[in-house]
Order: C-alpha cells, then structure tokens, then sequence
C-alpha cells in the first residue's frame, strides 16, 4: 500500500472508530443474507473490527458455515463498508479489555460469562464516505440548490475512498 493508501486507511480507521454500533451482514443457512446491529468493541489499526457476542447464537452458528460477512455504518458526517471474514475468539483477557459497562444489558452476568466469545471481522477492502465539516457543509448547500433547480450537485461531494486491506 502507498503513501496515498496508507492516508486513505487511516481515514477509514478514524471514520470506523466513530461508531458505537455497525450492522453485521452474514449469509444465512437457506442462502439469504442476515444482518443485525453489533456495538463494537474496538477497532484496530489494521482496520480489524471487534465485537462480543454469545457463543451459543444464530449469528455464530452463521460464521462456522461461512465466515463471509459485510460491515456497515452510517451517521451524520460518514459512511463506511468493509467486506472479509469473521473470526469466533475465545479469548477471557481480551474480552475482559474490550468490556464495556454499557453491554451490561444484553450480558447481565458482565464480562465473567462463559458462554460469551468475540468475533472479528478481518477485512479485505474498506470503502468510506464522508462528509465532515466545512465540504459537507458544501455539499448540502450544492444538494439544496440542484434540488430546487432540478439539477445535479456540483463536484463537490463527499470524500470517497477503497481501500484494499
């Protein structure tokens, strides 16, 4: 990866680490995608998302067969799509600095359970979109004004970016 490259996945981190929770796709047994919002516990340099769920759940029974899996998230200011693998991690003293008080609510028993793991999406490409401060600002002014005068916006549109991972 390039210079250009390594800005481009520093940008994609930075926009990713500013989600609380990203919505989880995996293909389900009859062949229909399934997805599903999952807090995210970190996420990492190498752009590796975390997640803490149950051992014993759909979404893990769905990683075994086919750990194929699309990540997405959308807010105020960005957009962001990571394709790759799940990986299902038991591992107590990762998942011990990852916990987060507020997961108290889908895990009453904390962090101790034993019948929790992680899982890790391993992402082969990134893709984000933003459209932060003073260019998406911009870009709403251009979208307002083609609205009304029943054109396209100008060039002006959000930074976008693939990123092979």
């Amino acid at each position: 990866m390039g210079p250009n490259g390594e800005e481009h996945k520093k940008k994609l981190v930075e926009a990713l680490r500013a989600f609380d929770t990203l919505m989880v796709a995996t293909h389900a047994p009859n062949g229909t995608m399934h997805a599903r919002p999952m807090a995210v516990g970190e996420v990492d340099d190498a752009c590796a998302v975390w997640f803490v769920t149950e051992k014993e759940s759909h979404k893990v029974d769905e990683v075994v067969v086919d750990a194929t899996a699309l990540v997405t998230g959308q807010n105020d200011r960005s957009y962001v799509s990571l394709s790759g693998e799940l990986d299902i991690i038991h591992d107590p003293e990762r998942l011990a600095a990852l916990w987060k008080p507020a997961w108290n609510v889908w895990f009453p028993e904390g962090r101790s359970e034993s019948r929790l793991a992680l899982m890790r999406l391993r992402p082969r490409v990134g893709e984000y979109w933003l459209a932060g401060g003073l260019k998406g600002v911009r870009y709403l002014f251009e979208a307002t004004r083609a609205l009304l005068d029943g054109t396209t916006p100008r060039d002006d549109r959000p930074e976008h970016a693939k990123v092979p991972l």
